[in-house]
């Protein structure tokens, strides 16, 4: 006897996301128009407020909708559009993105620490580190999602050469290693324009501005990796989520 395996419906924010996207896609819901009301979608589908919201944030992932304010949900475009969002709430949130992405190693090198640099990454000017470049894709041949410059101290140098075969992000493979603790981790967001290395490697003019994410890891003896992402500014969105401690 046959078995017929059980019909398994898809999460209800997904049925509505398919609803509205097949609307902006054949022209029910024109460009630069309002989408319905969240209330008013809540009263269509019978669906929650969170339900909606889920759906409409998926929307303006892909870029099809933006949020304004004094005007809701408005279309931007009938089609998908290439954009990275980054959504973070802890380090485990950045240990995810890192296994759901595709990291290549360019090249390691030895880099002296200009004053300026050596700010950023939290070393001595003068100082040498180790430098890793690298491309960072949404999958194994896929678009680029950044590039990336990684400065190791010297004394984390025996754990380099490991680096380009680890699973996961580099700072948890080199606190592993180095049985060093991860005390602290800060990010600094800024725009800046794309020099002529940058710019190659996110296929983008020299001058066209990016997207700076500056990612620090400290330990108790002090940085453990310091990173440079760069990201091409249209495609780029950041997500944190703040929750009260009570």
């Amino acid at each position: 006897m046959s078995r017929t395996s059980p019909t398994i419906s898809p999460p209800r924010y997904k049925q509505i996301l398919a609803t509205l996207r097949a609307r902006v896609e054949d022209g029910s819901y024109p460009l630069e128009t309002s989408l319905p009301t969240e209330s008013e979608l809540c009263e269509e589908f019978g669906a929650s407020r969170y339900t909606v919201r889920e759906a409409l944030r998926r929307l303006v992932e892909q870029g099809m909708v933006a949020r304004r304010q004094g005007s809701g949900s408005v279309v931007v475009a009938s089609q998908p559009q290439a954009r990275f969002v980054h959504s973070l709430s802890s380090l485990a949130g950045l240990f995810q993105f890192a296994l759901e992405t595709h990291y290549e190693v360019i090249s390691i090198d030895k880099a002296v620490l200009s004053d300026a640099l050596a700010h950023q990454v939290g070393g001595e000017p003068g100082s040498t580190w180790n430098l890793v470049k690298g491309i960072r894709r949404e999958r194994a041949g896929g678009e680029v999602v950044s590039f990336t410059h990684s400065y190791i101290p010297n004394r984390l140098s025996r754990h380099v050469a490991g680096l380009p075969g680890c699973v996961g992000p580099f700072y948890a493979q080199l606190s592993r290693l180095a049985c060093e603790e991860i005390l602290e981790a800060d990010q600094e967001i800024r725009g800046e324009p794309m020099n002529k290395e940058i710019a190659r490697h996110l296929s983008c003019k020299p001058g066209d501005t990016a997207i700076c994410a500056l990612r620090r890891y400290t330990t108790a003896k002090g940085p453990i990796i310091a990173s440079l992402n760069w990201h091409v500014a249209e495609r780029f969105s950041f997500q944190m989520k703040l929750l009260k401690n009570l």
